[in-house]
């Protein structure tokens, strides 16, 4: 089974990490693949950090033997849309758990195709809120991952920077200085 977990990781951060180690170990894929997007429809590119400045973040702080940060979307075509990476992999693995966020759970039904997606995964969604799974609906079935719900997300992080606080043990000592240079 093949586990994929994408984002923007812009910049990857210690929730990132605790989520894929607790998703790593509740359900022991043979791949593991971290996928920074290229170009992800959802956000201003403005805001991006250059992709390739974010893929060596993430091989830097996903650095265990049990973790392959991948370059796929930088060689798909744009927008970096999930379904583009998923119909790739699925030539190598047609086991494949995609791991999202319950704030993307949430606005799940308007990703491109995102009915497509469905048919080729199996959705396993982490804690972002202190919310039950009932207080809002999808129709459709989904695996949530018992993890502690980690409020932290790059975009608190930018904004941190952005004010000249701090956000040391927010992101891996390996890339602070990177990140603290690429948004302030």
């Amino acid at each position: 089974m093949l586990m994929l977990f994408g984002g923007s990781f812009n910049p990857p951060h210690i929730g990132h990490r605790i989520i894929a180690e607790i998703a790593y170990d509740e359900f022991n894929p043979d791949r593991f693949l971290i996928v920074p997007s290229k170009n992800p429809p959802h956000k201003s590119i403005d805001f991006i950090a250059n992709f390739d400045k974010r893929y060596s973040w993430c091989e830097r702080v996903f650095f265990e033997h049990y973790f392959e940060v991948s370059d796929i979307e930088n060689k798909l075509p744009s927008p970096s849309y999930t379904i583009r990476t998923i119909e790739y992999l699925s030539n190598f693995d047609k086991n494949i758990n995609l791991l999202i966020g319950e704030d993307s759970l949430k606005n799940f039904h308007k990703w491109y195709k995102w009915e497509e997606i469905l048919k080729k995964v199996k959705l396993v969604v982490y804690p972002r809120y202190f919310e039950e799974k009932n207080s809002y609906s999808v129709d459709f079935d989904y695996v949530k991952l018992e993890s502690p719900i980690v409020e932290i997300s790059s975009t608190y992080i930018r904004q941190r920077i952005k004010k000249g606080k701090t956000v040391k043990g927010l992101i891996d000592d390996k890339i602070f200085e990177e990140v603290l240079k690429e948004y302030s």
